[in-house]
């Protein structure tokens, strides 16, 4: 898998002392992101076949869960998942869109 194709999303699990992963790719072609009201709106195209398990990645979130993503091996967007849109599908692929808010940058300097 060429990461330069792909977007990579994670959702972090465990705990402190056991930190774990949980990836998802998928091709850079399937994926449209847009900035709306201080959020981002990532709409999502996948083959059928593909998206009973892209779906229910997402619906292991819950609301207000931090969630990061990784465009072309570029580095993380921190983000908090706000939601999903229900699934439509058409032909060979289905859609639907996530919706996450860019986290802040900690203001190591606040006191």
């Amino acid at each position: 898998m060429e990461k330069n194709n792909y977007v990579i999303f994670k959702k972090q699990y465990g705990n402190i002392k056991r930190p774990r992963v949980k990836e998802l790719s998928i091709n850079l072609n399937g994926v449209k992101i847009y900035e709306k009201d201080q959020s981002m709106i990532i709409n999502i195209i996948v083959p059928v076949e593909e998206s009973n398990k892209v779906v229910e990645y997402f619906e292991e979130f819950n609301l207000g869960e931090d969630i990061q993503f990784n465009i072309s091996d570029t580095g993380d967007f921190e983000c908090t998942f706000r939601g999903i849109s229900p699934v439509i599908d058409k032909n060979s692929y289905s859609s639907f869109s996530i919706t996450v808010q860019e986290k802040e940058p900690q203001d190591e300097m606040k006191g």
